[in-house]
């Protein structure tokens, strides 16, 4: 969808925005995302999970277009749509070119080691096996072990449900390092964000781009302020989300179909401002 050769993208969170908090269905979805198609607008995911799970939900609903993982850790583009490497530090990675925003997990644990190892009760997502994961994700076998692959961040979890004290975050923050709270883990990365890495994504594209941005909860509102429509998915979340945006939409439903009411809404405004 282009109006005087503005190329539209819609960026989208996952868990809770595009995917159901509990059960991660989508196929509420699956007509927008055919009507997006046919309007040449891509969806591309911003999402907190790793670059094998991103792919394979790419596959199973057919997008071809670029995505953000772990929290904008990471850019990856597709060779297939963009042949020259978008920028100089992208390294090619099977079918697509990679762009590393944030740090990498062997950088990480090098400098949270201490920390954690000083820390009883704590959870590491990626030292679990898949079977634990399933029990505090709800994930498949098959899901959880895409999930415990982390490449650029370490998402922390405490044993008996208790929130992180902020001495623990501000030692974290010491080591150059920095903290998001996402739907259930807490969040371990390099000073990188989704809106920052949209910001990455966005200085490749060779025509002007405007952008609708989906997202639920605190950890979307550095993309949600990037955005030129905002739309909140309703969930829990939004309750630490919307204090820090100014006039986004808020869905009435929830993920999945809070997702498709979102884009419905954004493109009957594109299509308003484009016929005044």
């Amino acid at each position: 969808m282009t109006a005087d050769s503005i190329q539209w993208l819609v960026i989208t969170d996952l868990d809770g925005t595009f995917l159901n908090h509990h059960d991660y269905s989508y196929q509420s979805c699956l007509p927008t995302l055919k009507q997006l198609a046919t309007l040449n607008i891509p969806v591309i995911f911003n999402t907190s999970k790793t670059y094998k799970e991103t792919i394979e939900l790419q596959q199973q609903l057919n997008i071809i277009a670029p995505f953000i993982v772990e929290n904008g850790s990471a850019v990856f583009f597709p060779i297939s749509l963009f042949p020259d490497k978008p920028m100089e530090k992208a390294i090619q990675r099977d079918q697509y070119w990679q762009v590393i925003t944030g740090e990498t997990i062997k950088s990480i644990h090098s400098k949270v080691a201490d920390i954690l190892k000083q820390t009883p009760g704590l959870i590491q997502l990626s030292s679990i096996t898949p079977e634990e994961a399933c029990r505090l994700t709800g994930l498949t076998n098959a899901q959880a072990i895409n999930a415990i692959e982390r490449e650029f961040s370490e998402p922390l979890m405490m044993k008996n449900g208790d929130t992180f004290d902020q001495s623990f975050i501000r030692s974290i923050n010491d080591t150059g390092l920095t903290t998001l709270q996402g739907g259930r883990f807490l969040h371990v990365l390099g000073r990188c964000d989704k809106g920052k890495a949209i910001e990455t994504l966005v200085s490749c594209y060779n025509s002007p781009v405007k952008t609708i941005v989906l997202g639920d909860s605190a950890n979307d509102a550095a993309m949600l302020l990037q955005a030129d429509i905002p739309v909140v998915v309703k969930s829990p979340g939004n309750s630490s989300l919307l204090p820090l945006l100014s006039s986004p939409y808020i869905t009435t439903s929830t993920a999945p179909d809070g997702w498709s009411e979102g884009i419905h809404h954004a493109l009957h405004k594109i299509q308003k401002e484009h016929a005044s």
